[in-house]
């Protein structure tokens, strides 16, 4: 009856990483309306033009990061130890702690070191879920291939491709200070809410595989 108990109640790992989503979500949203940035042109980074819209974006990388935290502690707890998905998971969250810490350029002046430290921790922010994500399912799946597992490999692939996708196109000129396409803001925030997908189907297949350890 106490076993029962105990996990009929959501993991506190779980919650804590639904709330970090959440605060980065509603982070994010808010720079829609904040930091004067052409959400169809510009990338988010350059909302630090604004206090409100740098203090948004530094809330938005931290609730990403705290979220990483918490998955590997759902991770640790739901699946075989992996090395590997803890350094991708703290590979993650280390960069988008310097995401928050070290700002972009503004548009129109010289890139220095703290700008590339931000555009590498961008690009590893929007590169390391899509792996993540596959490697949750593949160490899940050695059980049971469940509903909640298949809907993350779909997710997973998805966002690799829109990975993939957005550094051919968009890749270069972010890296090298130049003129970004057209459409490149949207382009950022489409593949930015993958990422929060696939984050929070990370969190979903890892508390499955907790729960069923129970029963």
């Amino acid at each position: 009856m106490t076993t029962a108990t105990v996990q009929a109640r959501t993991s506190r790992w779980y919650r804590h990483t639904q709330l970090s989503l959440a605060l980065a979500t509603v982070a994010g949203a808010g720079l829609l309306v904040v930091g004067h940035v052409d959400p169809m042109n510009q990338m988010l980074s350059d909302s630090i033009s604004t206090v409100p819209g740098a203090v948004l974006l530094a809330l938005a990388a931290c609730g990403l990061a705290a979220a990483g935290a918490w998955l590997l502690a759902g991770a640790r707890r739901a699946l075989p130890r992996s090395g590997l998905l803890t350094v991708l998971l703290g590979a993650w969250s280390v960069s988008l702690l310097a995401l928050a810490v070290f700002p972009t350029n503004l548009p129109g002046t010289e890139a220095g070191p703290a700008a590339v430290i931000h555009r590498v921790g961008a690009g590893a922010m929007a590169a390391l879920p899509p792996l993540i994500a596959l490697l949750v399912a593949h160490l899940a799946g050695r059980r049971e291939v469940t509903g909640r597992v298949r809907a993350l490999w779909a997710a997973g692939w998805s966002a690799v491709t829109a990975c993939l996708a957005f550094a051919v196109v968009n890749g270069p000129a972010v890296l090298l200070d130049q003129s970004l396409p057209p459409y490149a803001g949207l382009a950022e925030r489409i593949l930015l809410a993958l990422v929060l997908v696939v984050v929070g189907l990370c969190a979903w297949v890892l508390e499955g595989e907790e729960r069923s350890r129970w029963t």
